[in-house]
């Protein structure tokens, strides 16, 4: 399984800073929802959703990420 950010549009996933691909192989793997919402929090990325991805499945199950979520994600992270 794969944690993957996706841009909501472009359905492109994040493979670096600056960098999308279309290919969910070449995407950065972030191992953890959390990771991936903080980060995408952290470096201002808007419009994006963890996208899963299964080894054994031709699809993703995809959770968008809301404006709010990313703020109270990255309060409980500051609070830590």
């Amino acid at each position: 399984m794969k944690i993957l950010l996706q841009h909501a549009r472009t359905r492109l996933y994040f493979r670096g800073l600056g960098d999308w691909t279309a290919n969910p192989f070449e995407a950065f793997d972030f191992q953890h929802s959390r990771r991936a919402t903080d980060f995408a929090h952290q470096n201002g990325l808007s419009g994006v959703q963890i996208a899963v991805r299964f080894f054994d499945s031709p699809c993703d199950e995809v959770f968008p990420l809301t404006a709010a979520y990313a703020t109270e994600s990255a309060a409980q992270t500051a609070s830590v």
